[in-house]
């Protein structure tokens, strides 16, 4: 027999949010692992004690906003799900007659209250840790890569950088020598064709950080950000991630920076060992960043531009006296001995493997573009570019963490955070041994030798 449904709308109804949440939800396992004990004093300084009317609760706002991203939600989209989505409102603490903070209020304390309270990168360096201490994070192993974004932008927003006047100025006269002019065009209609746009002379009017950016000769070029991690590639989890403008150099650039400082902080970080190992695609593989990675300690498992075949070191028969030039000696041999060891740890094995798990990197982005808005900006100019990816890499990270806790033992996992870690030793081969002491003689007394 066919049934309907006799259900009526009743005044009043005794609902347990908590109930209604189910007990394997993926809300509930990030929660059980999220800790924003930090915030209130994060943020405290953006706040007047004496002036003024109380603000919405930091701790909400940092929970809406981890929603939208884990959502791809914009901040109007995500007020309106939080408003009927159950299991939102128990990840934000909120009842069923609680109101939802108006989109607007997080667009203001992201962009202008937040801005320079450093709240997203604490609880990058938060999550990070919690990830070291559950003992997902190996640290020896690290890869790098970058990604386009694309800029919320237009390329009808071009403008050229100085004042320019078309060499006659006169209205155009009709073809066909007639009266009239030259027939209107449609508001907003693309004007630019025939005209060379380069970064360097044109400038958007919406987004003046967004560079011309095209990934190959065959891509069109777009205004656009480059997005840069630094992954454990054992557990794939983002130790760092930065946004910068679209330069030919910057890949390189930022690498260098989030390797010095995971350098720098390892300890504040909580990496149970020191990286050895930097894996890259062949954008990296120039003298000059090979040779940086070399003199931080860390053994280049990188492509090069040069090609495969070994160099000669320069030798020069006559001596120089100018401080310039003899920089830029030095400055050959050591890229020249840099390239060299690089080639020794092509023919290895752990080379090999490293180029297999380097496509972790591009799984990362992946999973940042089709799963959490990182395929184009949401806001505009390089600050908030970065606040988004921040707290997309924040999402990733707890999504790690929360799979690794699902699948390891508990107590196993407590006494290996707890167990003191021993270095193992990787013993190398007699000819990369010999080309270490090379290498050293030359790099001076920062440089290291094999264990």
């Amino acid at each position: 027999m066919q049934g309907r449904n006799s259900s009526e709308p009743t005044l009043f109804q005794m609902v347990d949010v908590e109930g209604l949440v189910p007990p394997d939800h993926r809300l509930r396992r990030i929660d059980a692992v999220l800790e924003l004990a930090f915030v209130h004093e994060a943020v405290s300084e953006c706040y007047s004690a004496s002036k003024g009317r109380p603000g919405i609760d930091p701790e909400l706002a940092l929970r809406m906003m981890l929603l939208g991203v884990l959502y791809d939600l914009s901040d109007r989209e995500l007020c309106q799900e939080i408003q009927m989505h159950a299991g939102m409102r128990w990840f934000c603490r909120l009842n069923f007659h609680d109101p939802v903070p108006d989109h607007s209020t997080l667009s203001r304390l992201r962009n202008e209250r937040w801005a320079e309270s450093g709240v997203f990168d604490r609880l990058m360096d938060a999550v990070l840790r919690q990830c070291c201490e559950a003992g997902l994070v190996s640290g020896r192993h690290l890869s790098v890569d970058g990604t386009e974004i694309r800029a919320d932008a237009s390329m009808k927003s071009l403008r050229r950088r100085e004042p320019h006047l078309p060499p006659d100025d006169r209205a155009p006269r009709s073809p066909r020598g007639g009266g009239g002019g030259k027939e209107p065009e449609p508001a907003g209609d693309w004007k630019g064709r025939g005209e060379v746009y380069r970064s360097r002379t044109h400038v958007s009017t919406s987004d003046p950080d967004a560079c011309l950016y095209r990934k190959g000769d065959s891509r069109e070029a777009r205004l656009s950000y480059l997005a840069h991690d630094l992954i454990d590639t054992k557990s794939r989890v983002i130790l760092r991630r930065r946004v910068t403008r679209a330069t030919g150099t910057a890949e390189r650039d930022a690498a260098l920076e989030m390797v010095d400082e995971v350098l720098q902080r390892q300890k504040e970080l909580g990496l149970p060992q020191q990286p050895e190992i930097l894996t890259g695609d062949a954008g990296y593989g120039t003298g000059p960043f090979v040779t940086a990675i070399v003199d931080r300690e860390l053994l280049p498992h990188i492509p090069l531009r040069a090609g495969e075949e070994m160099e000669e070191v320069p030798q020069w028969q006559r001596r120089t006296f100018d401080l310039e030039r003899t920089r830029g000696r030095r400055r050959k041999v050591k890229e020249v001995k840099a390239r060299n060891l690089a080639r020794e740890l092509h023919g290895t094995r752990g080379y090999h493997v490293s180029r297999r798990l380097r496509t972790r990197s591009e799984h990362v982005f992946a999973e940042a573009k089709t799963r959490h808005g990182l395929r184009r900006a949401r806001r505009r100019g390089v600050m908030r570019v970065q606040q988004q990816a921040t707290l997309v890499a924040v999402i990733q990270n707890l999504k790690r963490l929360v799979a690794f806790g699902g699948r390891a033992d508990t107590d196993a996992t407590a006494q290996a955070v707890h167990r003191p870690y021993q270095r193992t030793s990787y013993p190398l081969s007699a000819h990369i041994r010999r080309l270490y002491v090379h290498l050293g003689a030359a790099l001076g007394p920062r440089a290291w030798s094999p264990a």
